[in-house]
């Protein structure tokens, strides 16, 4: 009688493949870009003044954050600027007038000028939301 190889039985092929799967699906996670918030390496410049303001990001690289900032607008509108380039995921940004009117909302998209609906001068709230976002972002806020 020769002595073979068994064929494994039911419980042990479930069990490779359950670790096989497990492998698999280790390795499709490790190729991923870890997400990572706004910090230093993304050389954040902040331009808040009378008349404008302007928000400068860049080298993201899978950035997932929000942010807000305050502008004392001087008039009941303003013209947007973006001069963003977001070819991966997605940067929103909102803007609310003292009264939290939603004045503009949007998503950046490159070299488009835009002017807000109407609302109340003074202190506005500027939001952006980084959704897995990889780019550059470059948006400015002034009178119009």
């Amino acid at each position: 009688m020769t002595m073979g190889a068994r064929a494994p039985s039911p419980a042990g092929r479930h069990l490779t493949r359950a670790i096989w799967l497990c492998v698999a699906i280790g390795s499709a996670a490790a190729c991923e870009d870890m997400a990572v918030a706004l910090g230093p390496d993304n050389n954040v410049i902040v331009t808040n003044q009378a008349t404008s303001f302007r928000l400068q990001v860049s080298n993201m690289d899978n950035v997932i954050d929000a942010t807000s900032y305050t502008w004392v607008s001087p008039d009941s509108q303003a013209k947007i600027l973006h001069r963003s380039l977001v070819p991966h995921g997605v940067v929103d940004i909102k803007v609310l007038d003292p009264n939290s009117l939603v004045l503009y909302q949007g998503s950046l998209v490159y070299e488009t000028d835009t002017i807000t609906a109407k609302g109340k001068p003074g202190p506005w709230t500027i939001q952006f939301q980084m959704k897995a976002a990889t780019g550059k972002i470059d948006v400015t806020l002034e009178k119009p």
